[in-house]
């Protein structure tokens, strides 16, 4: 086979052998290792995967938890602000109540000064009116009437 383009002979038996030493080389040395570096990081990447699932989790539930403590919160001050307004209705009217009393005493009292004050000037009107007519009298007939 001299006029070919390729040629048998012992040198490809060696390239074929040391192709095959150098892949079992490279397999051993390289791959192997590789594999290996590709499967401990899948490994790792998996557990923290697994790792970042459970604290999602937990962190939703504690989110979850926020929510109820705030709905509680909530409903237990609008208790509060409920009460405290109708406290605030029964002050307000308790106070009016006590308003209108005492207004009602005042004018009670103001109409009883002024019905006394009115009896005392109608006793003193009477007074004149009796003393005027006494001295009409005596001017008429010149003495005091009986």
């Amino acid at each position: 086979m001299e006029g070919s383009i390729v040629a048998i002979d012992w040198t490809l038996i060696v390239q074929a052998v040391n192709f095959l030493v150098f892949m079992v080389l490279i397999d051993r040395f390289l791959f192997q290792p590789l594999l290996s570096l590709m499967e401990e990081r899948e490994k790792e990447l998996a557990a923290h995967h697994s790792e970042v699932e459970a604290l999602k989790r937990k962190a939703e539930e504690f989110l979850k938890e926020v929510e109820e403590l705030l709905d509680e919160a909530r409903a237990k001050a609008k208790l509060i602000i409920d009460g405290a307004v109708k406290e605030a209705k029964v002050e307000r009217d308790r106070i009016l109540k006590a308003a209108h009393e005492e207004a009602s005493a005042r004018i009670e009292e103001a109409k009883k000064e002024i019905w006394n004050t009115f009896e005392a000037e109608k006793a003193k009107l009477e007074s004149e009116a009796e003393k005027i007519a006494e001295e009409i009298v005596r001017k008429i007939l010149g003495k005091k009437a009986a």
